[in-house]
């Protein structure tokens, strides 16, 4: 297996009716040499010779090589991507640890880190097990920890969609030595994997929380009542008090607000639920407070290293409007992944929140200036405005105040980026060469580019956003700096696994930890 650093140029001219990676490579690599002299835009794309065709089964995904081995020998970047789907590899590492199944057979997870816009990445090895079912997945991070998921039968793909046959680890790669463990089942307490959240806390011990809705119920107080639908059960298991297993408490949002300040339009109002976890943010701090992010209509905070008779508390805190090309999306119920993300810095001091707004493409009607020239011929014209996208990046200083503390810090719009020139690749490889894109090239190739579903760096000192990008039957990550308005880098995604449905990967702080 082979990285190659090859030009943006040559990706969008790779012949995307071609169904071999081998094909794909030899065009990739023949047309990279012809661009070589007018390159200035640094672009990796790791590329795996033994790939199969999308949509194998997990025991089939062939880790990518790394690009930068320092990230673990003690280089590692302060924030990366980490893809949230596992590999199934026995790889080990400085970071490997071990542990047990359910059914008691030993099972090893490795982390392993790349420089973004690269993908990091887990292996899971149990050995003499084969995973023809679901991959184990990496549900939730916080600091130096991560809560993982793995099928207790891998094999079997019909109990994998059953929230009973799964374990759920808590992987602390940090540690020393590196710590895997196995949390009790929360069965019969179900939640999804976006309504979970890790916290870790002091002397290496953690909380996982989830916070699910309940069953709307109608308020009798007044006749027949209208639903309430702002009821939740919040599942914690503690390390603390691991004798405890799974706690639930029934509570309920404090002082809701986003009906009245980011209220549903009226054909989906009944039937959306108050609030609907699309993934979670821990900020942490001393009584651990976890956001659990709607990104159509704002984030609902809660303290959950909070016990005894303090019983936790659901804030209520609406995200900004959407912008108007985005009305129609909200209606639909659109993903809005599709178009906004949250995050949090890695200093803890701000909450961080972007939103895109696709322009789609106009056609506009030209008349002539003068009478003679439209009497000798020259008559209306149709002229094609291209589209493109916009993103605008909002902040919220920690600890949260209200709604209106909502601050817009900055937009970008695509006919304003220019590429970044600085002789740093985001990702090297030493064996691979780097082949750079002069001129104006880069600004017209990036203006062609699809993207969306974008995700927030949690590094505070810039303001870098990676958008997915597909062309052809390449997948790519495209990194933006929103203040700067530059292009700092792209890196294609592995092509064993689809990530055109919904990328799935996420920001995570673990590597700062690595150091």
């Amino acid at each position: 297996m082979r990285a190659y650093l090859i030009s943006l140029a040559a990706v969008l001219h790779t012949d995307s009716d071609s169904n071999s990676p081998t094909r794909s490579l030899y065009m990739i690599a023949s047309q990279t040499s012809s661009l070589g002299a007018r390159s200035s835009l640094p672009l990796v794309l790791p590329v795996n010779e033994a790939m199969g065709p999308v949509g194998e089964l997990a025991s089939s995904w062939v880790p990518p090589p790394l690009p930068d081995p320092g990230c673990i020998t003690g280089d590692a970047p302060p924030s990366v991507l980490l893809d949230m789907r596992c590999y199934i590899a026995d790889l080990p590492n400085a970071t490997t640890a071990t542990g047990v199944t359910a059914s008691g057979l030993p099972i090893h997870v490795t982390f392993r880190a790349a420089r973004p816009p690269a993908l990091s990445h887990l292996c899971v090895h149990c050995p003499g097990v084969s995973f023809s079912a679901p991959a184990p997945k990496v549900i939730a991070t916080h600091a130096g920890v991560l809560l993982l998921r793995v099928p207790i039968h891998p094999s079997d793909f019909i109990s994998c969609v059953k929230p009973q046959f799964w374990d759920y680890y808590v992987y602390s790669p940090a540690a020393r030595p590196p710590r895997l463990e196995l949390l009790p089942n929360p069965y019969p307490k179900r939640f999804n994997d976006s309504e979970a959240a890790i916290v870790s806390t002091s002397g290496g011990g953690y909380v996982v929380a989830a916070l699910k809705n309940r069953i709307p119920r109608r308020d009798r107080a007044g006749g027949r009542g209208a639903f309430i639908k702002t009821e939740f059960d919040l599942h914690r298991y503690r390390s603390s008090a691991a004798g405890e297993g799974w706690v639930t408490d029934q509570i309920s949002v404090e002082e809701p607000m986003r009906d009245a300040l980011v209220p549903l339009p009226w054909a989906v109002a009944d039937v959306r639920p108050y609030h609907e976890s699309g993934k979670t943010v821990t900020i942490g701090g001393e009584r651990g407070t976890v956001a659990w992010v709607d990104l159509w209509r704002g984030v609902i905070l809660c303290d959950v290293l909070v016990d005894g008779d303090e019983r936790p508390v659901l804030r209520d805190v609406p995200l900004p409007v959407p912008a108007r090309g985005n009305w129609g999306r909200l209606l639909r119920d659109g993903d809005p992944s599709y178009v906004r993300d949250v995050t949090v810095g890695r200093s803890k001091g701000s909450i961080k929140y972007v939103e895109m707004e696709f322009r789609p493409p106009t056609t506009k009607t030209v008349v002539p200036d003068s009478y003679l020239e439209w009497a000798r011929g020259g008559g209306s014209s149709k002229v094609i405005r291209e589209g493109g996208w916009k993103v605008t990046a909002w902040s919220m200083a920690i600890p949260v105040g209200s709604w209106e503390d909502w601050r817009r810090e900055c937009d970008v719009d695509v006919g304003d980026l220019t590429a970044v020139d600085d002789g740093t690749p985001w990702v090297s490889e030493p064996t691979s060469s780097c082949l750079r894109l002069r001129g104006s090239d880069r600004e017209a190739i990036l203006r062609s580019l699809p993207v969306a579903y974008p995700t927030i760096s949690m590094d505070d000192d810039d303001d870098a956003v990676y958008l997915f990008s597909e062309v052809g039957n390449l997948e790519m990550v495209v990194a933006v700096d929103v203040r700067k308005k530059t292009l700092l880098g792209v890196a294609e995604l592995d092509r064993q696994k689809s990530f055109g449905l919904m990328p799935s990967y996420c920001s995570s702080e673990i590597s700062s930890y690595l150091k």
